[in-house]
């Protein structure tokens, strides 16, 4: 589903790498690096292709991510932009420093109804899409 989705959205794309499906265990891994289960069309997708090298990142770069933002909330824990870094699952990318995402909750539990782009030039988030499918198409369109 996505990997055709991708393909037909990028079909003059040179750029866009699709990469093979990500093993169970890797995304189970991820998940432990990240502290929360990932939400299902996130696992579907990983499952499906993990990464293209463009726009989403594979396992293995949102734990990477993960850990990272940790570690700047450590370094920056006084700043207002730090302090919830610790509550996104960042999965995307646009190439200029911001990241798509889910979010979690007060209660903990990831919003599987809303995917964000945090900004990281104004330290914000703003829903970009509903799902998965929307945020691929409407990123490969150049409308978001």
């Amino acid at each position: 589903m996505y990997r055709e989705l991708i393909l037909k959205l990028t079909q003059d794309s040179e750029l866009v790498k699709i990469q093979p499906p990500c093993p169970e265990d890797e995304i189970d891994s991820a998940e432990k690096t990240v502290g929360y289960p990932f939400p299902k069309e996130l696992r579907a997708l990983l499952q499906e292709l993990n990464g293209d090298k463009y726009l989403l990142l594979s396992a293995k770069e949102i734990a990477d991510q993960a850990v990272l933002n940790r570690e700047t909330q450590e370094m920056y824990s006084d700043e207002e932009f730090a302090k919830e870094l610790d509550k996104f699952i960042f999965f995307a990318t646009n190439g200029c420093g911001d990241y798509y995402c889910y979010r979690a909750g007060p209660d903990g539990i990831i919003d599987e109804t809303a995917i964000y782009i945090w900004e990281h030039e104004e330290s914000c988030w703003k829903q970009v899409a509903a799902n998965m499918s929307e945020l691929i198409t409407r990123y490969y369109n150049d409308e978001i």
